[in-house]
């Protein structure tokens, strides 16, 4: 009876121990897949735009190196095929709508790039194919596809409505574009993000300065209705594609609700209200501190002394702090990214920067507070 009871005994202390190894396996198996699903990170879009390396941050993702200065024995560490300007559209679609073709085109430069980079170097070096075990294990990023065409539209003159009539045919191309992943390089998840609120940059508020459009949050009306339309369709183009590919995740990144936040919270994160609608980088010239004769970078042309208090860079683009705010707000679980993804815990170097940011920025307590029920 006491042999029984004291290999009872034993018996327990053995299970007790054998529970604690499986919760110790356990930690260290949840600690690492609260990093985020995903082992790379791909990109497209224009390569003047840093949002890849924020979305690559907060996933615990190495950032996407340019895919021309990495060898094929790096595709699986994730690459950008982002290039300066690309539009998505190729040039005969402006042609036949009477806008001059752009220098670059995003489906030529970047997905037919990809694709080689696929076919050639990935099928090459890496189990690809019909088992791939790369794309599978990736994410796919579309940074706002289909911004710069309309931006080149709206450039060479094209009306509100007159741009209005190019959207179902640009997010047409972009759903093609997204099959194509999926059907032959075999992606399994992808996020695509809508665009910003374009009434709401310099650039576009120059070429549109009617005074009657402008609402409360000091943007352009129409221009951002503008938006809505085009982040409409392109929710109803993902709606489909996940009905015919269920086994595929297709994210949608809202950018627009996400920036209406920072915006509407400008003065909190650190963005000066006296220069809200004005671009960092710009000629002096008119309210918004842009000129498109007269862009960033040309001669004559200066950089403010303070471009983390501003939210634009120049006319089209945000500054990095503002990128930085942005990405905050899109994964703040407020409901920007549907369906959301798992982004794990924050790193202490995550949390240290975020707060060094909220110091710098605030000087009472009363903001602080108010900071905690923003995030």
């Amino acid at each position: 009876m006491a042999a029984s009871v004291c290999i009872s005994h034993h018996l327990v202390v053995l299970l007790l121990l054998f529970s604690c190894l499986v919760v110790v396996v356990s930690s260290f198996s949840l600690a690492k897949e609260a990093v985020g699903p995903f082992n790379s990170i791909y990109t497209f879009g224009d390569s003047s735009s840093s949002v890849a390396d924020h979305v690559a941050a907060t996933l615990s993702l190495p950032s996407p190196q340019p895919y021309t200065q990495r060898g094929t024995e790096f595709f699986e560490s994730g690459l950008s095929f982002a290039t300066p300007g690309a539009t998505f559209m190729k040039p005969f679609f402006f042609l036949k709508n009477g806008i001059p073709a752009p220098p670059q085109s995003h489906d030529l430069s970047q997905i037919s790039t990809f694709m080689r980079f696929f076919y050639e170097d990935c099928f090459s070096f890496h189990d690809c194919g019909r088992n791939n075990k790369v794309l599978p294990k990736a994410l796919i990023f579309m940074d706002q596809p289909g911004i710069n065409d309309y931006k080149h539209a709206f450039l060479h003159g094209k009306s509100i409505s007159e741009a209005s009539l190019l959207v179902p045919e640009v997010v047409e191309t972009i759903k093609n574009s997204i099959e194509r992943l999926i059907n032959e390089a075999g992606a399994k998840t992808l996020m695509v993000s809508g665009i910003l609120p374009v009434g709401c940059f310099p650039g576009f508020r120059t070429l549109f300065p009617e005074v009657d459009s402008i609402g409360k949050n000091r943007c352009h009306k129409g221009l951002n209705m503008f938006s809505k339309l085009h982040n409409d369709h392109l929710w109803q183009a993902i709606l489909e594609l996940r009905l015919k590919y269920p086994d595929v995740h297709i994210i949608y990144a809202d950018y627009y609700k996400a920036f209406m936040a920072v915006l509407k919270n400008h003065a909190f994160l650190g963005f000066k209200t006296k220069t809200l609608m004005k671009a960092c980088c710009g000629s002096d010239n008119g309210p918004f501190n842009f000129d498109a004769q007269k862009q960033c970078g040309e001669e004559g042309v200066a950089v403010c002394s303070e471009r983390a208090s501003h939210l634009y860079w120049d006319g089209f683009r945000l500054t990095p702090e503002a990128l930085e705010n942005l990405i905050d707000a899109l994964f703040s679980k407020k409901g920007f990214v549907f369906p959301e993804l798992k982004v794990g815990e924050e790193t202490a170097a995550a949390v240290t920067r975020r707060h060094s940011r909220i110091l710098a920025r605030v000087g009472d307590m009363s903001s602080v507070f108010r900071h905690l029920l923003f995030v």
